[in-house]
């Protein structure tokens, strides 16, 4: 296990970078590959569960006394700043045929993404999510002073056919941040240097 994985040290604190890639399911069929969608200026994941408290009426005040979980769910948030076709598509639900969007013709479309994180400074992880819908999560402003960013916001469906054990989403942590690899490579070729 990494030594970033155990706390306490600053080693664990970390700066976001990576690379986010979204592929498209055929029916019940998932993608053999994600592609890469260009710059993501943020990504944000947010798991959620729904409890059903039980309050037991057996005194003068309920006493709660059961919290089950009845429902678990997650979201992911990102901003695209790349308005390439393939992307401006996705955010319009659209099909897209040579230099044409015809929107809101794929509303029902399930993709699965995976993010690869590339953090100057911390641990690293991949993100494998494995279903869901997206759709836009705010406005595309056509006119503006600053860079035009498209909103998104994945909302995640199990994948029990295929991920039974974990039908959601599943985390892989990498052993060092990629900062920190390079300043053990220059580690290695300097002693490498200094016994020839």
């Amino acid at each position: 296990m990494g030594n970033q994985q155990t706390p306490a040290s600053t080693d664990n604190y970390a700066i976001g970078k990576g690379v986010l890639s979204i592929g498209e399911w055929s029916g019940s069929t998932p993608p053999v590959s994600n592609t890469d969608i260009g710059n993501c200026s943020s990504i944000e994941v947010e798991p959620t569960v729904e409890r059903l408290p039980h309050y037991s009426s057996r005194t003068e005040f309920k006493l709660k006394d059961k919290n089950p979980v009845i429902q678990r769910d997650y979201m992911v948030t990102f901003d695209c700043d790349e308005i390439a076709a393939v992307n401006l598509n996705r955010f319009l639900m659209g099909s897209l045929s040579g230099n044409i969007i015809s929107a809101f013709q794929s509303i029902d479309m399930e993709y699965a993404m995976s993010f690869v994180s590339d953090n100057p400074i911390g641990p690293n992880e991949t993100w494998e999510f494995w279903r869901c819908t997206i759709t836009p999560n705010g406005a595309l402003q056509l006119i503006g002073d600053e860079w035009m960013v498209m909103s998104f916001q994945a909302e995640g469906l199990a994948d029990m056919d295929n991920h039974s054990s974990s039908p959601y989403f599943t985390v892989t942590y990498s052993s060092s941040s990629s900062s920190s690899s390079s300043r053990s490579s220059s580690s290695s070729s300097s002693s490498s240097s200094s016994s020839a």
